[in-house]
C-alpha cells in the first residue's frame, strides 16, 4: 500500500439526496485510512464510479486485500464494524438504507421468504452500475428528475440487490417469522411511538403473539434483534432532529425516548462514533 496515505479526511461531497428512509451521496476522496467505525446503524452500499484502486479492509475482524475496479460495489449490513485503507483518489456512490426500507422491499417481493443481507466485497452487477451512473447524473443535476425519478431508481437498484446479492430462506425451511401484517403493525407502532418507553408487552399485543415468540420471530424477519432495531430507529430520528437548531440536545433526548441524557449520549456515540453535540456541530 502507498505509504503516503493521509490520516485526515478531505472528502468532497459532489451531491446528496435525502428521502424517506434512504440517503444517496456522491463523494470524491484522496488516498485515506478510515479508522474502525462503530456499529453501522443502517445498511450501506458503496459503489466505485471512478478508476480502479487497491484497498485493505477489515470487517468484523475479517481481513481482505483486493483491487476495486470501476463498477465494483461493497455491501455492509447494519451492525457491522469497519476499517478501510485505499491507496489513491477515488469517486464513489454511498447509499444508506434504513432496515425498514429494505424490509418493505422484501415484503413487496415475497411473503414466503425471509432475507439475510450479508456482507459482499468486490461485487459486480451491470444493472447496479448503470443505475449508479444514473444516480450520479441526477445528484450532479441537483435533482432535476424529481423525487419520483430518484425513488424509482433506488427501488430498482434495491430490488436487484435483494434478488441477486442477498441470502433468501424459505419460511418452510426455517419455521417462524412474523407475517407481513404482523411485521407492518409492529414496525409502524415503533415508528409512531419512539418518544415513549416501548415495552415487550405492548409490542407483543400489537403482533398478537407472546413476548417470547415476538423476540425470536422479529429477529428472523428483520435480521436484527428487536432491541437493536428500536435503538437504531431512536438514533436515526435523533440525527434528524439534531439538524433542527431550535431543539436542545436534552429535548431531543426525550423526543426519541431516552430518559437519561448520559445514556442517550453513550448510545449515540456507540452507534454513530461521535457525540450528539459533535454530530450537530458538523452539520
Amino acid at each position: 500500500m502507498n505509504e503516503e496515505i493521509s490520516t485526515a479526511s478531505s472528502r468532497l461531497c459532489l451531491g446528496r439526496a435525502t428521502l424517506d428512509r434512504f440517503v444517496v451521496e456522491l463523494f470524491q476522496q484522496p488516498a485515506y485510512e478510515l479508522p474502525e467505525s462503530c456499529l453501522l446503524t443502517e445498511h450501506r452500499i458503496i459503489l466505485n464510479l471512478g478508476n480502479s484502486y487497491n484497498v485493505e479492509q477489515w470487517y468484523d475482524g475479517c481481513y481482505q486485500q483486493s483491487q476495486m475496479d470501476t463498477g465494483n460495489f461493497t455491501v455492509l449490513p447494519i451492525g457491522m464494524n469497519r476499517r478501510v485503507i485505499w491507496d489513491r483518489p477515488i469517486e464513489f456512490l454511498l447509499l444508506q438504507l434504513e432496515p425498514v426500507y429494505m424490509q418493505q422491499m422484501v415484503l413487496g417481493l415475497s411473503d414466503r421468504y425471509q432475507l439475510e443481507l450479508i456482507p459482499h466485497y468486490k461485487r459486480q452487477d451491470s444493472l447496479i452500475h448503470q443505475i449508479g451512473l444514473a444516480l450520479k447524473t441526477e445528484l450532479q443535476s441537483q435533482g432535476l428528475g424529481g423525487k419520483l425519478y430518484l425513488e424509482s431508481m433506488m427501488a430498482t437498484l434495491t430490488i436487484q440487490l435483494l434478488r441477486h446479492h442477498a441470502h433468501w430462506t424459505s419460511f418452510t425451511q426455517t419455521p417462524g417469522g412474523l407475517s407481513k401484517y404482523q411485521l407492518r403493525q409492529v414496525i409502524d407502532y415503533i415508528h409512531s411511538n419512539l418518544e415513549h418507553e416501548l415495552s415487550l408487552d405492548e409490542l407483543a399485543s400489537i403482533a398478537q403473539t407472546s413476548k417470547y415468540y415476538l423476540i425470536r420471530l422479529f429477529k428472523r424477519s428483520m435480521g436484527v434483534t428487536l432491541h437493536r432495531y428500536v435503538t437504531t430507529c431512536r438514533i436515526e430520528k435523533a440525527k434528524q432532529l439534531l439538524a433542527q437548531r431550535n431543539l436542545s440536545i436534552v429535548e431531543i433526548c426525550h423526543l426519541v425516548g431516552f430518559q437519561s441524557q448520559s445514556h442517550f449520549t453513550h448510545l449515540f456515540h456507540r452507534y454513530v462514533g461521535i457525540t450528539p453535540k459533535v454530530y450537530r456541530d458538523g452539520l
